[in-house]
């Protein structure tokens, strides 16, 4: 099996787990019992939701230690310690519980106080935020120090990871390009040009704007449904994790669709691409990619229709 298959199957297994365990839980009334042992008061509610994540980021573990150590261990010549590998885990696993417990803590006060319409409403502001902070974000997660240039700008950053390949951070009008350091010396100049237009062509064409607003709107639409379903009522923990619990599967519901039509977005702009460019010139580009960043060649339409990133 390549590396590529076996994070693929990591990823889809840690999926379908999540999924099921959202499914038994909401079948066992987990919710409702986990309500009942915390009880009403702002210290105890926040100490919950964070117990909470940090439960969850324990059982999922063990895929994350299959997909960053093990199978490192199995197809690099130099992988990371564990040691060093689990500090940067305990440090993503911090600041994600000491965020995501801080946002349901809002959320409980707002869907308390105000109704579900108001909490729907912060999730929104919410939604154009993470994409407004994502570089910000990604920086303090990965200690990268912070760039203050300009937008509409492209920097080279570093990563230790082979595997990461950057991207387009920014609130549409105000993107920049991130793209691996390591490029400059793994890629031809001309491989990395084209990559580079190709990056770019998607801001300009409008593509990743469209895509930010389709990922938006079924997100605040599932989000919506999630507090339709579990009674539009948010008054203690139990309802509001019934909420998460319900938006969580239908995401998956999202991203057995989405992906699809990402895709056929990205071959239309490849296509337009290719003109100018020359379509050898763009497989040649993707090619090199795909086998830098350890993608699975031999992946089925299906699975790149779902699962699989596209280069």
């Amino acid at each position: 099996m390549s590396p590529g298959k076996a994070r693929l199957w990591t990823g889809i297994s840690c999926v379908g787990f999540l999924v099921l365990l959202s499914i038994a839980m909401l079948v066992l009334g987990i919710p409702e019992l986990f309500s009942e042992w915390v009880g009403i008061g702002p210290v105890n509610e926040f100490i919950a939701f964070s117990g909470f994540f940090a439960i969850i980021a324990i059982i999922l573990l063990p895929f994350d230690l299959i997909g960053g150590v093990v199978i490192p261990r199995a197809f690099e010549r130099q992988s990371l310690q564990l040691a060093s590998w689990f500090l940067r885990w305990f440090r993503s696993v911090l600041f994600q519980t000491v965020m995501f417990a801080s946002l349901f803590f809002a959320y409980l006060q707002i869907g308390r106080e105000l109704g579900p319409i108001w909490m729907i409403g912060l999730f929104m502001l919410l939604q154009f935020s993470l994409v407004a902070s994502q570089e910000q974000i990604w920086r303090l997660m990965t200690s990268q120090a912070w760039r203050g240039d300009c937008q509409n700008s492209t920097q080279f950053v570093t990563n230790i990871d082979q595997r990461f390949a950057g991207g387009i951070t920014g609130f549409p009008g105000y993107e920049r390009v991130l793209v691996p350091s390591s490029w400059q010396a793994n890629l031809s100049p001309s491989n990395l040009k084209v990559l580079l237009e190709r990056r770019w062509a998607a801001v300009q064409t409008g593509g990743r704007r469209r895509g930010i607003i389709a990922a938006a709107a079924w997100n605040i639409f599932c989000f919506s449904i999630a507090v339709f379903v579990s009674g539009s009522v948010v008054s203690n923990i139990g309802d509001l994790m019934t909420v998460f619990l319900c938006f969580l599967i239908l995401s998956f519901m999202g991203l057995l669709i989405l992906p699809s039509v990402n895709r056929s977005s990205v071959f239309a702009l490849d296509r337009s691409f290719a003109g100018r460019f020359g379509k050898e010139e763009l497989i040649e580009a993707l090619t090199v990619i795909d086998d830098l960043t350890e993608q699975d060649r031999d992946r089925s339409v299906s699975e790149e229709s779902v699962f699989q990133p596209i280069p």
